[in-house]
């Protein structure tokens, strides 16, 4: 599942294609997208929670960042689910929140996401 959704954003997201990394990142020269995903809750339709971090040193890049991505992950109530890869599933914003960091002088904006999702054959 957690393929399938990275695949999923750079497909949809090209300038993002290869930018984005599991837990951390050191790649700092262009905007980066770190990813962490939870399990909440098992059963036919599992729940997990993906934590994205968007990494750069102007903020304004951040937002916009942002916005693509809440564009595509934020999911209105009555859209059916995305079918792709090996997956299906339905995701929405469930918070977030930007912040400077000192250590590497970059700002971090975090976007939290709730995603409903099954695997395809079942």
């Amino acid at each position: 599942m957690e393929i399938s959704i990275k695949n999923y954003i750079e497909e949809k997201i090209p300038e993002l294609s290869g930018r984005l990394y599991p837990v951390f990142t050191t790649d700092l020269d262009n905007v980066s997208v770190t990813y962490t995903f939870t399990p909440i809750s098992g059963g036919h339709v599992k729940q997990s929670q993906l934590e994205l971090k968007i990494i750069h040193g102007d903020y304004d890049v951040c937002k916009e960042y942002e916005e693509k991505i809440k564009a595509l992950l934020d999911m209105e109530e009555d859209q059916p689910f995305v079918v792709y890869g090996d997956v299906r599933f339905y995701s929405s914003l469930a918070g977030g929140g930007t912040i400077f960091n000192d250590g590497c002088q970059m700002f971090e904006d975090t976007l939290y996401f709730i995603i409903d999702w099954r695997k395809r054959n079942e």
